[in-house]
């Protein structure tokens, strides 16, 4: 009798458990290790990731009032889930630490939430997947720094542990973004004026805030169904071809002065850390457009194929993305 009364409780308990899913985000623990004054640095990460948590939520949660495609909405929801498991881990930390975290949004991401009520369908899905692709992308920069450089150990290790979550967000954006129908309109227009500038970014040296150059364009990515530009490719240097690499930036980072371009909110050190960009058969860029040529640091033009189309010292980018150096 007492052998059934078990079975029947490991049943029970059994059943009675809660399924996970096999897509769910890890939730970043929030054990604190140790007391004392927070520094400035970790203070000043700790507000702005609240910040950016109570923004993705509010937002995530118009996707789902105002968005018309279907998968911009389970983006908004998924942007809600995840930033509240995040939100929830920094609270208890912040409490257990006596850290007063911001309660309300500031004003930069409280104009672009107001910007976004006043939106709906086609519209409202380009403008908020656009402003997801910015967001993330000065989030992953923000937790990334922390995480390598932060000095309480606690809010170090919940950026490294949230770090690759957030990074997974900038991804799932930027897949969605092109399969987002552009806004008419208004939106049509500035693409056309967009792309009389970024014909005159090719080939210009790109540059850190801090003056450090980061490399120079190579190409600029557009989108599919607007033409408006999303990344901009850069040829990241390395001798005669070896330790050259193209890697991909945002294209809303970037501002141009003079003949150079600006990245704004990112190092050097981050660009050597990125993934190497890699062309695939749906890739729509300026380079392929005209001509399936894209203009180097040298000012030549050189083949997505791999044939030299311009000055013998101009670097060459094959369909796989890697570049070699054609002799002189």
């Amino acid at each position: 009798m007492k052998r059934h009364h078990l079975l029947a409780t490991a049943a029970l308990v059994l059943f009675t458990a809660p399924t996970l899913s096999l897509a769910q985000t890890p939730t970043p623990t929030a054990k604190v290790t140790e007391k004392g004054q927070v520094a400035q640095q970790d203070m000043t990460f700790a507000n702005k990731a609240a910040i950016s948590d109570m923004f993705e939520i509010q937002a995530g949660k118009l996707a789902q009032d105002q968005a018309k495609d279907q998968k911009v909405k389970q983006f908004g929801s998924h942007m809600v889930s995840d930033h509240t498991k995040t939100s929830d881990a920094m609270k208890e930390m912040a409490q257990k630490k006596s850290m007063a975290l911001p309660t309300k949004l500031d004003s930069e991401h409280q104009q672009k939430l107001d910007k976004l009520r006043g939106m709906k369908g086609e519209q409202f899905d380009s403008a908020y997947m656009q402003g997801q692709v910015d967001a993330h992308q000065t989030a992953v920069s923000l937790f990334r720094e922390e995480a390598q450089n932060g000095k309480d150990a606690d809010l170090k290790r919940f950026a490294e542990q949230t770090l690759p979550t957030l990074e997974q967000h900038l991804r799932m954006a930027r897949d969605q973004r092109p399969a987002v129908a552009s806004a008419g309109g208004a939106a049509g227009g500035a693409a056309a004026q967009q792309g009389n500038s970024i014909e005159q970014m090719m080939g210009k040296d790109v540059y850190g805030e801090n003056g450090n150059k980061l490399g120079d364009v190579a190409d600029i990515i557009l989108d599919a169904q607007s033409g408006k530009a999303t990344q901009v490719i850069l040829n990241r240097g390395g001798v005669l071809g070896i330790g050259a690499k193209q890697v991909a930036l945002d294209y809303n980072l970037l501002r141009t002065d003079g003949d150079r371009v600006v990245a704004r909110q990112v190092t050097e050190d981050q660009v050597k850390q990125m993934a190497e960009f890699k062309y695939d058969d749906n890739t729509v860029s300026l380079g392929k457009r005209n001509g399936d040529q894209n203009t180097g640091s040298t000012g030549g033009a050189a083949n997505h194929s791999g044939m030299s189309g311009g000055a013998a010292t101009s670097p060459t980018t094959n369909p796989d993305g890697t570049q070699t150096r054609n002799p002189q």
